[in-house]
């Protein structure tokens, strides 16, 4: 097998921890962070195609504690598509990026039956503020700054399904909203570890954090902020792959899991794209920290439990309370 282990000193991280980004230090108070996505379109309209994989591509410098600043396209386009939705794709990623202050410096395109887009990244970090995901503390609150559904309401796109506007236009308006602010308020306060919410789903995603930082936590499923009429789209028999993949996965590492009302199972496990950050925080900052939140446009950015000892709860990494 390839081993992934790094002898160089200046990388600070790697893929070893299952971090959002790698970090490079240049110099005693100066880091970089890299990372790449991209992924075929999720919704129908080019621009906000474009807008949403920009925006999920930024993601995890934010999530790193950093600040994107130059990034590369990385494209693949059928020979069929027109030039005036290559455009559309590529104005609504410069949007984004032009918000959050990237230059976009080049990239490369290939032709591919299936269009992708997305972004290589760099971005700046203090290397004494770099945020890790495996390093969430007994007595932390865990918050989470965007609604979760994005999987299961883009799907619901592709069946037809009814009653979608609502929930579609909040899930659309969530994605391609920068983690950007929610990144900078969260660099006032001692942040221990902190994670975004992309493919894995808010539960991959946390059971990573969690067994990494070799705690327990406790989730409260009730206090989980979903987007607008999302129960009444969720179809078990027809919920994306990657979220049936992860609720297999995590069915597996978590017992418990399968005593959850389904469509909450759905909804904890669906795969995300240009989610929110999710973090632990020592708890007497979390109500202060949310209500922060809540002022910058985070409105449903909730308090959605506590990290305790790995002694806490016995063959438990995470105790759902329901």
């Amino acid at each position: 097998m390839f081993n992934l282990e790094n002898t160089n000193p200046n990388i600070l991280v790697d893929a070893s921890t299952k971090d959002d980004a790698a970090v490079y230090k240049i110099n005693d108070n100066t880091c970089i962070a890299l990372t790449v996505d991209f992924f075929p379109p999720n919704v129908d309209d080019s621009y906000t195609y474009g807008q949403i994989s920009a925006a999920n591509s930024m993601s995890d410098i934010y999530a790193m504690g950093g600040t994107p600043i130059i990034g590369l396209n990385i494209a693949a386009f059928p020979k069929k598509f027109s030039i005036e939705i290559i455009n559309r794709i590529l104005l609504g990623a410069k949007e984004k990026c032009d918000e959050a202050n990237l230059s976009i410096i080049g990239g490369h395109t290939i032709y591919d039956e299936e269009p992708k887009y997305g972004l290589a990244v760099i971005g700046t970090i203090n290397c004494d503020e770099i945020k890790k995901n495996n390093t969430a503390k007994e007595g932390d609150s865990l918050i989470l700054t965007k609604a979760l559904g994005t999987g299961i309401i883009t799907q619901s796109i592709k069946t037809n399904a009814k009653n979608i506007d609502n929930a579609l236009k909040e899930s659309i308006n969530s994605m391609t909203m920068l983690n950007k602010k929610a990144s900078e308020i969260i660099k006032n306060y001692p942040i221990n570890a902190c994670v975004d919410i992309t493919g894995f789903g808010l539960l991959g995603h946390l059971y990573n954090m969690i067994s990494q930082s070799e705690k327990n936590c406790e989730l409260n499923l009730n206090n989980i902020p979903v987007f607008e009429g999302l129960n009444s789209l969720i179809d078990t028999n027809n919920i994306p792959t990657g979220t049936i993949e992860n609720i297999k996965y995590l069915e597996k590492k978590l017992n418990d899991l399968k005593t959850i009302d389904p469509n909450m199972k759905s909804t904890i496990c669906d795969a995300q794209t240009s989610g929110g950050l999710l973090f632990s925080t020592p708890s007497k900052f979390a109500k202060e920290i949310t209500e922060e939140l809540h002022k910058s446009n985070h409105a449903k950015a909730s308090i959605i439990g506590n990290v305790v000892s790995k002694q806490k709860f016995k063959n438990k990494i995470i105790n759902f309370i329901k």
